[in-house]
C-alpha cells in the first residue's frame, strides 16, 4: 500500500539525513586538532512475509515473499586511524604515534581522554589543554625554567640555574575497543561500557605509543572520501524525498477514486 511506501522512504529520508549531518561534522572537523573520522553504518529493517515459502515446483515461490520496511541507522562509531603529524616547534605541543590517549581531568573529577595535544601552561604552571583541563601527571613546570624537553617515552626535563631537573613523566592510556569511547567535545572520549579495559603505562610500552614533542596530530579526516559520503548522502535524500512525493501523488490519487 502507498501508505506502507510512504513509510518506507521516511525510513531511508531520516537516514539519508543522519547520514549528511555525520558527514558534515567530518567535514567541519578536518582541521580539528586529534579529531577522529566518525563513520555511519546501516541496516535493513524487520521484513514482512506476505507469502510463505512453497514447494519447489508451482506457482508459489519456493523461498516466498517478504517485504522489508525500509533502512535504520546500525551505529555511528570513530575511525581511530593515525592522524598526519605536522610540525609546530611549541616546546608543549605533543602528538602521539601509536594508539594512546593522554588522559586529562574533566571539571567533575573524572577522567577524559584526548588525542589533541596542544597543550599550555596554567596559573600553577601545570600542563593544561586548549579547554583548561589538566593533564594526568602532576607535572610542574618550575618558573626558573629556561627550557623543557619532553622524551619519546614521556620523560619530561627542565634546565634550570640549578641544572637539569626531571620534573615527572607523563603516561598514556589505550582501550580495548576505541570504537566504544563516548564523544564528550572538546576532542575528549570517555570510557564506556563498549570501550573495554583501559591500559596506562609509559609510553613506548604495550603498543601505547610514543610521544612527538613539538609536533601536533592532525585530523584524520580525509576530505576526498567525505566528499564522495556527501554526494552519496545528498543522492539518496533527493531519491527518497521524490519518492515520498510520487507515493503521496498514488495515495491521493486513491482517495480520489474512493471519494
Amino acid at each position: 500500500m502507498a501508505i506502507t511506501a510512504l513509510a518506507v522512504s521516511n525510513t531511508g529520508l531520516q537516514a539519508a539525513s543522519r547520514f549528511l549531518e555525520v558527514v558534515g561534522n567530518n567535514v567541519a572537523n578536518a582541521n580539528t586538532i586529534g579529531y577522529k573520522t566518525a563513520q555511519i553504518t546501516f541496516q535493513d529493517a524487520l521484513y514482512s512475509a506476505f507469502a510463505a515459502a512453497g514447494p519447489t515446483t508451482g506457482f508459489t515461490p519456493p523461498s516466498g515473499n517478504q517485504l522489508g520496511f525500509g533502512t535504520l541507522v546500525d551505529d555511528i562509531v570513530g575511525l581511530f586511524t593515525q592522524g598526519r603529524l605536522q610540525r609546530t616547534g611549541e616546546p608543549f605541543d605533543l602528538a602521539i604515534t601509536g594508539r594512546g590517549f593522554f588522559a586529562v581531568q574533566l571539571p567533575d573529577g573524572t577522567l577524559g581522554y584526548t588525542r589533541a595535544g596542544n597543550f599550555d601552561l596554567n596559573a600553577n604552571r601545570q600542563l593544561i589543554t586548549a579547554d583548561g583541563y589538566l593533564l594526568v601527571g602532576d607535572i610542574t613546570v618550575p618558573t626558573d625554567a629556561s627550557s623543557v624537553s619532553i622524551a619519546a617515552d614521556g620523560t619530561v626535563m627542565a634546565v634550570t640555574p640549578n641544572g637539569v631537573v626531571t620534573l615527572g613523566q607523563i603516561q598514556l592510556t589505550a582501550f580495548q575497543n576505541p570504537a566504544g569511547l563516548l564523544r564528550i567535545g572538546d576532542t575528549v572520549f570517555a570510557p564506556a561500557p563498549n570501550s573495554g579495559l583501559a591500559i596506562t603505562n609509559v609510553p613506548g610500552t604495550n603498543g601505547l605509543g610514543t610521544l612527538n614533542q613539538g609536533f601536533l596530530e592532525q585530523s584524520n579526516v580525509d576530505l576526498a572520501t567525505e566528499l564522495v559520503h556527501l554526494i552519496l548522502a545528498q543522492r539518496a535524500f533527493a531519491f527518497n524525498t521524490r519518492a515520498i512525493q510520487v507515493e503521496n501523488a498514488t495515495l491521493q490519487a486513491t482517495l480520489d477514486l474512493i471519494a
